[in-house]
């Protein structure tokens, strides 16, 4: 996990001597939060134990401004605490003394381990007879962005820190692994935190909210940025930051190294759908199962769709591949293209007017049949697709403009695919032409319309 602030590793008094013979119990990566995400080691784990000294814990102090505590408890019927609230001072490895009698509960029923504002990484139990424990690792410098500070008391719910829209700043070129921070104060009870979506003001998603501890002490709350669909709201929306009883006193952005910018392209069961992004530039090079083309030619009856790898920002493209909804990377600015008919519609929602006289236009229709129909009246293009403009009325006199893929070496499948007409053919085929004896599930191309077999 991703941590905002880097801390000198600090082996304090309570170090582990290199006299010590060591069994590790637990490891990996547990974020505690704030007395709300309890680790528990199973008594198992502690089954070859015959006697100990100490339990280590090897931990990361994740705010080095706030207060972090350890708290490690027998999980026997009565929780026997063996140390409650002990000071976190930065990272490194912190020592717990044991007696015979604590050793032997914990190896029948476990331990659990809480506190504030830390992660642990390791649990060692300590026998004092040779060895050494490795240090947890430093965690990842970020780079941090200050969106706001000042003083917003919540109330119940009345309060509420805005970052949406044209107030969003930096969270416009947020990444996925970005991490938001709220440093805030409780003021009265039931305080609570929320990290919301300006559309409807709810949170995000479970981890964009949480009930918060009431101390005199400032705390954080901690949010990062995990998929693509969260990471464009932000990116167009921004953030409301809400709460109840709580004093918000800064909101930050971390972003790393290994963070990552991308977008979100769907595809509906007919396997193919118009597509544009009003500010990222797409690379579909190692997309796999997903394919782009631009319109780079029309003519009576016909739209010539040619492959394209580096999509420009703002460029209306076609999408062709397996149905769903597919991540693709994003790259630096590029060149636009040359010809291209088809026409960006971008991040929000746009209406074309009818068609008329040197200007036509064609929305798109994710259908069995896919293809462009004529626009005969003001329609409305739903954000991120696409419609066709051209210069001349290319409908034909009969059936569907065809769609003429130039990277098909299906002899015409696509023309198939797409034109409107019976077939005597009863056969069925793939979409790479290939005739298909027993179809199953999937989508194929049957008396000259493509169908979806469920």
């Amino acid at each position: 996990m991703k941590k905002i602030f880097t801390s000198l590793l600090l082996l304090t008094a309570m170090a582990v001597t290199a006299n010590a013979e060591m069994t590790t119990v637990w490891e990996g990566t547990h974020e505690i939060g704030n007395w709300d995400k309890i680790l528990t080691v199973e008594a198992a784990k502690f089954s070859s134990i015959s006697s100990a000294e100490k339990l280590v814990l090897s931990v990361l102090d994740d705010d080095e401004d706030q207060y972090s505590q350890y708290k490690v408890s027998i999980k026997d019927d009565s929780y026997t605490t063996i140390i409650d609230g002990a000071t976190i001072n930065g990272d490194g490895n912190y020592e717990i003394s044991l007696t015979d009698e604590q050793v032997n509960l914990i190896k029948t029923y476990g331990i659990d381990i809480n506190g504030s504002y830390y992660t642990i990484t390791k649990v060692v139990v300590d026998t004092g007879e040779g060895g050494e424990i490795t240090p947890p690792d430093t965690p990842e410098e970020g780079t941090t962005t200050e969106l706001w500070s000042g003083n917003t008391a919540t109330d119940d719910w009345k309060g509420l820190v805005d970052l949406s829209y044209e107030k969003k700043a930096a969270l416009a070129t947020a990444k996925i692994g970005d991490v938001i921070t709220v440093n805030y104060s409780t003021t009265g009870e039931d305080p609570h935190v929320r990290i919301a979506n300006p559309n409807g003001w709810e949170a995000f998603d479970e981890k964009a909210e949480a009930v918060a501890t009431i101390q005199d002490n400032e705390q954080t709350f901690t949010y990062t940025i995990e998929n693509v669909a969260t990471l464009e709201i932000i990116q167009r929306d921004g953030i409301l930051i809400r709460g109840k009883n709580i004093d918000i006193t800064k909101v930050k952005l971390t972003t790393y190294e290994d963070s990552y910018d991308a977008a979100s392209v769907k595809i509906s069961d007919a396997g193919i759908a118009t597509y544009s992004n009003s500010n990222k530039a797409l690379d579909f090079t190692k997309s796999g199962i997903i394919k782009a083309y631009y319109a780079s030619a029309v003519e009576k009856g016909k739209v010539t769709l040619t492959p394209i790898n580096q999509v420009p920002a703002y460029t209306g493209i076609i999408v062709k591949g397996e149905p769903g909804t597919h991540e693709i990377p994003v790259i630096d600015k590029i060149d636009g293209l040359g010809t291209n008919y088809l026409k960006a519609v971008g991040d929000w929602d746009r209406k074309i007017t009818a068609s008329a006289d040197a200007i036509y236009y064609y929305s798109f229709t994710e259908t069995a049949t896919p293809t462009f129909r004529l626009v005969t009246q003001e329609t409305e293009i739903p954000a991120h697709k696409a419609y066709l403009e051209t210069p001349t009325d290319i409908t034909p006199e009969t059936g569907s403009i065809k769609l003429v893929f130039t990277d098909d070496t299906s002899t015409g499948i696509n023309e198939i695919e797409t034109e409107v007409q019976e077939s005597g053919d009863n056969s069925y085929y793939n979409l790479q032409g290939m005739r298909v004896e027993h179809p199953t599930k999937g989508i194929y191309i049957h008396k000259g319309k493509k169908i979806i077999i469920r």
